[in-house]
């Protein structure tokens, strides 16, 4: 299989991750309409609530972004969850979601970019890629079954 294919599957698996609603609930309808207090809804005190879990997807998908162009191993440098800012209002809300949707953008155009053997030669090579898709489309679950109880 040529660098061209495994692209085109790699990018199959990212939209089948968040995007296609044969897969998933899309990412984009399982956010719509969600507010900052509803993305702060968790069920106890030691659960993540929705706006933990689009912090937790955009670092890791930038994490991934990173170990393809620098060829090092590392680890998100805010931590695998980060922190919500001090002020959690709407405005905080939109940030936090913009940053998700940029590093999307990101991860798709690293795979648009990179040649395979920069993603193989990454460390933990196109198996991290993988996971990382397969990440993304767990955490889109949890959002979305966070909201039938929120709304």
């Amino acid at each position: 299989m040529d660098d061209q294919a495994v692209q085109r599957l790699l990018l199959i698996g990212l939209d089948y991750s968040y995007l296609h609603d044969d897969w998933v609930n899309p990412l984009r309808d399982a956010l719509d309409g969600l507010t900052a207090a509803g993305a702060l809804f968790s069920s106890g005190p030691d659960s993540k609530c929705a706006w933990d879990i689009v912090l937790h997807i955009a670092v890791w998908n930038e994490n991934m972004v990173n170990r393809i162009e620098t060829g090092t191993p590392s680890r998100p440098q805010e931590g695998a969850w980060p922190a919500k800012p001090d002020t959690q209002d709407e405005q905080a809300w939109q940030v936090a979601q913009k940053r998700l949707w940029d590093s999307l953008d990101s991860l798709r155009a690293t795979i648009l970019t990179a040649p395979l053997a920069k993603i193989e030669a990454s460390p933990y090579g196109t198996g991290d890629l993988l996971c990382r898709l397969l990440h993304i489309a767990y955490h889109v679950g949890q959002i979305t079954k966070m909201r039938e109880f929120i709304d």
